[in-house]
Protein backbone atom coordinates (compact mmCIF):
# COMPACT_ATOMS: atom_id res chain seq x y z
CA UNK A 1 0.00 0.00 0.00
CA UNK A 2 2.97 2.50 0.81
CA UNK A 3 4.49 1.68 -2.04
CA UNK A 4 1.38 2.59 -4.57
CA UNK A 5 0.74 5.78 -2.60
CA UNK A 6 4.87 6.57 -3.40
CA UNK A 7 4.77 5.47 -7.09
CA UNK A 8 1.33 7.80 -7.46
CA UNK A 9 3.17 11.20 -5.61
CA UNK A 10 6.31 10.36 -7.86
CA UNK A 11 4.41 9.97 -10.88
CA UNK A 12 2.49 13.57 -9.89
CA UNK A 13 6.05 15.11 -9.43
CA UNK A 14 7.29 14.43 -12.23
CA UNK A 15 4.22 15.33 -14.42
CA UNK A 16 4.09 18.54 -12.80
CA UNK A 17 7.77 18.90 -13.76
CA UNK A 18 6.81 18.33 -17.08
CA UNK A 19 3.87 20.42 -16.96
CA UNK A 20 5.28 23.37 -15.15
CA UNK A 21 9.21 23.19 -15.88
CA UNK A 22 9.60 24.87 -18.85
CA UNK A 23 7.27 27.73 -17.89
CA UNK A 24 9.61 28.04 -14.61
CA UNK A 25 12.35 28.14 -16.59
CA UNK A 26 11.35 30.61 -19.17
CA UNK A 27 9.85 32.90 -16.42
CA UNK A 28 13.03 32.63 -14.82
CA UNK A 29 15.38 33.72 -17.81
CA UNK A 30 13.38 36.96 -18.58
CA UNK A 31 13.80 37.74 -14.83
CA UNK A 32 17.58 37.55 -14.68
CA UNK A 33 17.60 39.11 -18.23
CA UNK A 34 15.17 42.35 -17.04
CA UNK A 35 17.98 42.09 -13.83
CA UNK A 36 20.61 42.82 -16.20
CA UNK A 37 18.98 45.05 -18.65
CA UNK A 38 18.10 47.68 -15.22
CA UNK A 39 21.32 47.17 -13.82
CA UNK A 40 23.27 48.08 -17.52
CA UNK A 41 21.03 50.63 -17.82
CA UNK A 42 21.69 52.28 -14.15
CA UNK A 43 25.48 52.25 -14.51
CA UNK A 44 25.52 53.84 -18.07
CA UNK A 45 23.11 56.95 -16.66
CA UNK A 46 24.95 57.09 -14.24
CA UNK A 47 27.75 57.80 -16.19
CA UNK A 48 25.88 60.60 -17.52
CA UNK A 49 24.05 62.12 -14.77
CA UNK A 50 25.48 65.41 -15.01
CA UNK A 51 22.84 68.46 -15.15
CA UNK A 52 24.51 70.03 -18.24
CA UNK A 53 23.57 66.98 -19.88
CA UNK A 54 20.06 67.07 -19.03
CA UNK A 55 17.89 66.41 -21.74
CA UNK A 56 20.58 66.14 -24.49
CA UNK A 57 21.12 62.31 -23.82
CA UNK A 58 18.91 59.22 -24.42
CA UNK A 59 20.00 55.59 -23.56
CA UNK A 60 18.59 52.39 -25.06
CA UNK A 61 19.69 48.57 -23.83
CA UNK A 62 18.85 45.51 -25.46
CA UNK A 63 20.19 42.00 -23.96
CA UNK A 64 20.01 38.33 -24.76
CA UNK A 65 17.80 36.24 -22.80
CA UNK A 66 19.96 33.01 -23.93
CA UNK A 67 23.57 34.73 -23.47
CA UNK A 68 25.64 37.26 -21.92
CA UNK A 69 25.60 39.68 -24.91
CA UNK A 70 23.92 43.12 -24.62
CA UNK A 71 23.69 46.41 -26.77
CA UNK A 72 24.16 49.78 -25.15
CA UNK A 73 22.62 52.52 -27.76
CA UNK A 74 23.48 55.84 -26.87
CA UNK A 75 22.23 58.86 -28.74
CA UNK A 76 23.35 62.12 -27.91
CA UNK A 77 22.18 65.28 -28.65
CA UNK A 78 24.14 68.35 -29.48
CA UNK A 79 27.32 67.12 -28.18
CA UNK A 80 31.05 68.44 -29.10
CA UNK A 81 33.48 66.32 -30.60
CA UNK A 82 35.16 65.99 -26.62
CA UNK A 83 32.06 65.24 -25.21
CA UNK A 84 31.41 62.59 -26.69
CA UNK A 85 35.01 60.33 -27.06
CA UNK A 86 34.83 61.87 -23.18
CA UNK A 87 31.73 59.85 -22.51
CA UNK A 88 32.76 56.78 -24.63
CA UNK A 89 35.55 56.35 -22.50
CA UNK A 90 33.86 56.83 -19.68
CA UNK A 91 30.69 54.32 -20.63
CA UNK A 92 33.40 51.86 -22.11
CA UNK A 93 35.54 51.71 -18.80
CA UNK A 94 32.47 50.38 -16.76
CA UNK A 95 30.84 48.14 -19.36
CA UNK A 96 32.00 44.13 -18.91
CA UNK A 97 33.40 42.46 -21.98
CA UNK A 98 30.16 40.91 -22.88
CA UNK A 99 28.67 44.25 -24.10
CA UNK A 100 28.56 46.55 -27.58
CA UNK A 101 28.38 50.09 -27.13
CA UNK A 102 26.77 51.83 -29.84
CA UNK A 103 27.13 56.07 -29.74
CA UNK A 104 25.14 57.57 -32.23
CA UNK A 105 24.96 61.72 -32.20
CA UNK A 106 26.20 64.66 -33.95
CA UNK A 107 29.56 65.61 -34.44
CA UNK A 108 30.59 69.41 -33.28
CA UNK A 109 27.01 69.41 -33.80
CA UNK A 110 27.04 69.18 -37.51
CA UNK A 111 28.03 65.90 -38.92
CA UNK A 112 26.26 62.65 -37.96
CA UNK A 113 28.23 60.09 -36.24
CA UNK A 114 28.32 56.49 -35.09
CA UNK A 115 30.50 55.00 -33.09
CA UNK A 116 30.74 51.13 -32.21
CA UNK A 117 32.73 50.33 -29.33
CA UNK A 118 33.54 46.10 -28.58
CA UNK A 119 34.62 46.17 -25.13
CA UNK A 120 37.42 43.04 -24.53
CA UNK A 121 37.99 44.19 -20.81
CA UNK A 122 37.99 46.62 -18.61
CA UNK A 123 40.69 48.69 -19.91
CA UNK A 124 41.01 52.41 -20.47
CA UNK A 125 40.68 53.14 -23.85
CA UNK A 126 43.63 55.32 -26.19
CA UNK A 127 41.61 58.41 -27.46
CA UNK A 128 42.11 58.97 -31.31
CA UNK A 129 43.25 62.33 -32.63
CA UNK A 130 41.12 65.00 -33.97
CA UNK A 131 42.01 64.06 -37.33
CA UNK A 132 41.98 60.30 -37.42
CA UNK A 133 38.19 61.06 -37.12
CA UNK A 134 36.23 60.63 -40.23
CA UNK A 135 32.99 62.93 -40.49
CA UNK A 136 30.27 62.61 -43.20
Amino acid sequence: MMGYAAMQLAGLGIFLALTFGPLVALLVLLNVRDRRQSLLLAAVLRQVAFPDYRGRVAAEVRCAMFSRRSVVRFYMLAWSRDEIWDAIARLSRVLSPHVRLVVEGRLDREFPARFTVETTGRHQPCRPCRSSVATG
